[in-house]
């Protein structure tokens, strides 16, 4: 009975490490549902690992990255410290090791998880789905 009750607590608590909706105060609401062809010039650089490109949708734009052939992760440009200010748009340091908000020096590694603060919370991360040539991007 004692190691069932062991299993039962590491699987619950698995469940809450997995958990991945943080809401992030004053964040705007946006409807995402991109599609882009990779093999459009436009997309070049994502033809390599760690290779991005900045996208018009989403709330002040989405950072997408390119970190294997199969994986690509596509992060809100908006700033999660004061989401509101329209200055606080992230984007790729020029070293293209991490995402910075130059308005307010918080920064982010290539998945979105703060490295500095004063940001507290992590980027909006958005879904990403492969078919053919095509990188789906939704919410």
């Amino acid at each position: 009975m004692t190691i069932r009750k062991i299993f039962c607590f590491l699987f619950l608590l698995g469940i809450g490490a997995c958990e991945t909706n943080t809401v992030v105060p004053d964040m705007p609401s946006v409807l995402v549902s991109e599609q882009i062809n990779l093999t459009n010039i436009q997309y070049n650089n994502l033809r390599l690992d760690n290779g991005y490109v900045y996208l018009k949708s989403g709330a002040r734009g989405i950072i997408v990255i390119r970190k294997s052939a199969t994986q690509y992760v596509a992060l809100e440009r908006t700033c999660t410290y004061h989401p509101q200010d329209t200055c606080g748009i992230v984007e790729v340091d020029v070293s293209g090791f991490y995402l910075v908000d130059p308005c307010c020096d918080s920064q982010f590694d290539l998945f979105g998880q703060v490295i500095k603060g004063p940001a507290t919370y992590h980027l909006i991360q958005y879904a990403t789905a492969i078919s053919g040539n095509f990188l789906y991007i939704t919410n």
